[in-house]
């Protein structure tokens, strides 16, 4: 083992300094005692624990992969990232903007981010499995665009997972997570399931159904949960810090999934899921004083919704899912916000949402030369307020598809079209017009995809795509962004990027 720890230091430090040779001034990398010490280390922690050198026999059963990803049945340790980067211009030369006014619109054009996923297992045999997760995310602040040294980071999911408890079916995890089911890739959104929390979960996974239940808590940065103030000291002798307010938000969380067969290689599915938010009763101080004080009262909500699901008919990309979710009060907000309006009594437990949404993906070929991909869904809001409508209540919705070709093994162009509708309950505080705001895109994206199987697809990453979107806008939707901004006096609005996107080391369905 030795030898093996030797020669793996002794060709980093050979492959660092081959690098350097071809490297401009005045950067160099040497192999120093102390980065050899520490390759040294990294090396001998990666032989140790490795199953071929382990010296538990226990861990030679092969295991089931997790969903959360993709890990070798050789290895304790993997590895995976999902991220999207590019560079885009209008036809200012400013950064291409989107135009949007709807909360889930086409994803066409995005943001750059990051996410990096650690995992190892720490523990395999007959009392289960022992997964530890780490999900580190990068938001979009890239130095060499804007020449920001801080980097925006968030850690996203740190938990401890065990599978096969007793040799049951039984898992659990603690920690902090993601709780999410199936998407609309196209618009980046979870109709139903897309919960961040830190809690506990117990669940039971068999060959035919998904169950588990979620108890978890936040507290936000916010005035509305937590404030400190400043008092007295102690020993009266200046002042210090005190926390006053201190309100988490319980999430109580369930879900029952039921799968079965279709043809040879399909399924359908249908699934339940509920949410039950709460958020205790406390006391804010009030500004410019330690000791008066009002009293913030205590909240509810809930969601309870369905998805019918079909997947691999015809061809494993190939499926259709149906959402139905209906929301009251705090649990129509995302954990991570607060609610926009509140009744009388200060609370949102009167706000309501309701949502209908399908997507899918179908090849059209036999070949799966031609596919298409699609998303659309649309929402009813009633904000909280004492007013039986206004502005601020909405019916809108979205509707986006993608037609791509898939040629060649790897050549996947693509042309997509949009619609964004949103009608206001009430006139526009402004204009007073009670029109509808509308966004209708088209764009051209020519695009090279990269996939180990035989034949691509509309998933098929990493992908490296051109885009030319055009989006139109007419007055309601211009009207939604404030005077003095750019956006609210073009009626047509174009945009040109380039984009890469990829994801690998972690699982997915349908």
């Amino acid at each position: 083992m030795h030898f093996i720890s030797t020669f793996c230091v002794r060709r980093l430090c050979l492959r660092d300094r081959q690098a350097v040779t071809s490297s401009p001034a005045p950067f160099s990398v040497h192999c120093t005692k102390t980065s050899r010490a520490l390759l040294l280390t990294l090396c001998s922690m990666m032989i140790t624990h490795s199953p071929v050198w382990s010296q538990d026999s226990e861990q030679t059963t092969p295991s089931k992969p997790l969903s959360t990803s993709s890990k070798s049945a050789h290895t304790p340790f993997w590895f995976g990232s999902y991220g999207r980067v590019g560079l885009s211009t209008d036809d200012q030369g400013g950064e291409g903007q989107k135009r949007q006014v709807t909360p889930y619109a086409p994803r066409l054009i995005e943001d750059n981010y990051l996410e990096l996923d650690l995992g190892y297992r720490a523990y395999r045999g007959r009392h289960g499995q022992v997964d530890v997760v780490t999900t580190i995310s990068a938001f979009d602040q890239l130095f060499h665009y804007n020449g920001n040294a801080d980097a925006q980071l968030a850690l996203r999911r740190m938990y401890a997972e065990v599978r096969d408890i007793g040799g049951t079916q039984v898992w659990t995890s603690l920690g902090s997570r993601w709780l999410r089911g199936n998407d609309i890739y196209l618009m980046n959104f979870w109709p139903l399931d897309d919960l961040n929390t830190l809690g506990l979960t117990l669940g039971h996974s068999g060959k035919r159904h998904e169950a588990w239940i979620h108890a978890g808590v936040s507290r936000l940065n916010h005035r509305s949960q937590t404030q400190y103030v400043d008092v007295p000291s102690a020993n009266n002798f200046g002042a210090e810090s005190v926390l006053m307010l201190n309100r988490q938000r319980l999430i109580i969380a369930s879900l029952y999934e039921r799968r079965y067969s279709l043809g040879k290689r399909g399924g359908w599915k249908w699934k339940l899921y509920t949410e039950y938010h709460a958020l205790p009763s406390g006391e804010e101080t009030l500004e410019g004083s330690f000791t008066d004080q009002r009293t913030l009262p205590d909240d509810a909500g809930l969601i309870a919704g369905l998805q019918l699901g079909m997947w691999g008919v015809g061809h494993p990309s190939n499926h259709l899912n149906l959402w139905a979710r209906y929301g009251r009060g705090l649990a129509i907000y995302d954990e991570l916000g607060s609610p926009s309006a509140v009744n009388r009594d200060k609370r949102s437990w009167d706000a309501e949402e309701w949502r209908l949404a399908l997507a899918g993906n179908w090849g059209l070929s036999t070949a799966h030369g031609l596919s298409v991909q699609w998303g659309s869904y649309i929402r009813h809001y009633r904000d909280a307020d004492e007013l039986s409508v206004d502005y601020d209540d909405r019916v809108e919705g979205s509707v986006v598809v993608r037609p791509q070709l898939n040629l060649n093994g790897f050549f996947t162009p693509a042309v997509e079209a949009s619609a964004q509708w949103s009608q206001a309950g009430g006139n526009h505080p402004v204009t007073l017009s009670t029109q509808a705001a509308q966004v209708y895109q088209l764009a051209l994206i020519p695009a090279i995809s990269f996939g180990r199987g035989a034949h691509l697809d509309a998933y098929t990453r990493p992908q490296l795509r051109l885009i030319y979107a055009v989006s139109f806008l007419n007055d309601a939707a211009l009207s939604r962004y404030p005077e003095r901004d750019p956006r609210s006096q073009g009626e047509i609005a174009h945009y040109l990027g380039a984009r890469a996107e990829w994801w690998f080391g972690r699982g997915g369905g349908y």
